[in-house]
């Protein structure tokens, strides 16, 4: 009982950015670890988990617009 241990003194515990994951964004946090736009990038498949674009971003982002255009 003396190894008792409180989260904050070492615990495995992380805090989620409070900040958009995505560089150069800066916009607050609002789903996950992405402002509003960006999640719905990240579901669209236009970046991953950590923020970073793939190879292929120039044809995802383009296939993204004309989806939204025609859904407009």
């Amino acid at each position: 009982m003396g190894n008792d241990k409180k989260a904050s003194e070492g615990g495995s515990v992380k805090a989620l950015p409070t900040y958009c994951t995505v560089g150069g964004c800066g916009k607050k946090a609002d789903k996950s670890t992405f402002c509003g736009q960006h999640f719905l990038w990240f579901k669209e498949g236009l970046i991953n988990r950590k923020g970073e674009k793939p190879r292929d971003f120039d044809r995802k982002y383009h296939a993204f617009t004309m989806k939204q255009k025609k859904a407009a």
